[in-house]
């Protein structure tokens, strides 16, 4: 198999990614890539939430026939006062805190202007030479086929646990922490999370403080050992265990990898 390796972005095609791909670099066009997949909302925001690029489907739920169009704007410009305030405070979170919001279940709109549920991860924009924050990218995937459906009606108390799961990540949440946080029983909370997500409560929680240890991992020189506390697990071998199983390599390498790709 060829070797991929990352390089450094072409400065006139900023979205692009730039692979050396058997010794030659090439090109792949990431933002066409994103006009081109139905139902995903693409982004990438400065910090002061000004929409620096946004897909095809972004530009047209919000009535404009230019991607470029929204550039410069804001997410009170384009969405109600509610929505906007949501997102605006997750951009700054995801700003302040250095990591990202992984499947959070959000409002947004569908093509015809309705409101609609999906599901958003928001990642930090890093400088390459430091490390600062300098914006927010994210994606946005529709969840329901058709407006009014009973899952539509699920939504709303499954984000209220997500809510809940993201401000604990480093805690060990319980099921029925997450059930009371949603204002459902945990029998009805299991059902829905099942239905949108394939995946119990539990499993959901532990994802969320896996991938919060990744991004301690990648993003700090702090002991394994700590991490491991820091997310809610007991000891470094229960840390090892569960982190090899979910990531697919053991922290030390899944950080010398996240070292390596950063440089």
């Amino acid at each position: 198999m060829p070797a991929v390796r990352r390089s450094a972005p072409s400065p006139d095609s900023p979205l692009d990614a730039v692979l050396v791909l058997d010794g030659r670099h090439t090109t792949i066009p990431v933002a066409r890539l994103f006009d081109d997949i139905p139902n995903v909302v693409f982004f990438v925001k400065d910090r002061a939430g000004r929409y620096v690029h946004v897909n095809r489907t972004l530009a047209t739920r919000c009535g404009c026939r230019d991607p470029h169009d929204l550039s410069g704007r804001i997410a009170s410009d384009l969405f109600p006062a509610t929505l906007a305030r949501h997102y605006r405070e997750q951009d700054e979170r995801v700003i302040r805190e250095g990591r990202p919001v992984i499947n959070s279940l959000d409002l947004h709109f569908y093509p015809d202007r309705r409101r609609g549920w999906c599901l958003t991860s928001k990642y930090p924009v890093r400088a390459r030479d430091n490390g600062d924050i300098l914006g927010v990218a994210g994606i946005s995937r529709d969840l329901e086929t058709s407006p009014g459906s009973q899952s539509s009606r699920d939504y709303p108390e499954v984000a209220r646990a997500l809510d809940y799961l993201h401000a604990h990540a480093g805690e060990p949440v319980s099921a029925d922490a997450l059930a009371r946080a949603s204002g459902l029983s945990p029998s009805q909370l299991t059902a829905r999370i099942r239905r949108i997500f394939g995946t119990t409560p539990q499993r959901l929680v532990l994802r969320a403080r896996i991938e919060h240890a990744m991004h301690l991992l990648a993003g700090t020189s702090e002991p394994i050992a700590d991490i491991a506390l820091a997310c809610g697990f007991c000891d470094q071998s229960a840390f090892t265990r569960h982190f090899t199983r979910t990531a697919g390599l053991p922290p030390g390498a899944f950080r010398s990898r996240s070292s390596l790709t950063s440089s």
